[in-house]
């Protein structure tokens, strides 16, 4: 089994993607990491990161899932990118575990995924604005599992949500 794990290639949040890949790691799972480039990525809280590929690296039909790590660089990187907005578009739409948390879940809804699904995300204005527009049901819960679909609100929740991916790629 293999999980695409995403991050922003600056400042994504830490906790939101080491602790997940311990969960899935620790369970066999091989972890490939991807970000807008190949090569050194940095954390908000000083977490260093080699990413495995760029995005146009990527083929969505090798994985099993998808998990999108949140932090402040997530929302100015990964929100519009296109390319990963396909990834997450072809990984959920198949029917594969797609997750996202924090001010990730943005791009499972942009990728046509949380149209009339329940969701958390992180609660900032534009945020909620992405979601609703994209016709998401936002829930005030720490870890929602809608389907395929995975999402989580802070990176308090990593624990949680990394759990929850795990039991996702399980079934």
């Amino acid at each position: 089994m293999k999980v695409l794990l995403v991050i922003a290639s600056d400042r994504f949040m830490d906790e939101e993607y080491t602790v997940p890949k311990k969960i899935l790691t620790d369970a066999g799972i091989e972890c490939v990491t991807a970000s807008t480039k190949h090569g050194t990525c940095y954390g908000m809280h000083g977490e260093i990161v080699e990413s495995d590929l760029s995005f146009e690296e990527v083929n969505p039909g090798d994985y099993d899932g998808i998990v999108i790590s949140g932090g402040i660089g997530c929302q100015d990187e990964l929100w519009r990118n296109e390319k990963l907005i396909d990834i997450a578009n072809k990984i959920g739409a198949a029917g594969k575990t797609a997750a996202a948390i924090c001010l990730a879940p943005v791009v499972l809804a942009e990728a046509g995924l949380l149209a009339g699904k329940k969701a958390a995300v992180f609660d900032t204005p534009a945020s909620k604005r992405v979601l609703t527009l994209d016709k998401a049901e936002i829930v005030d819960e720490k870890v929602v599992v809608d389907g395929n679909l995975i999402t989580a609100k802070t990176p308090f929740d990593a624990n949680e949500f990394g759990k929850a991916v795990l039991a996702s790629l399980q079934k």
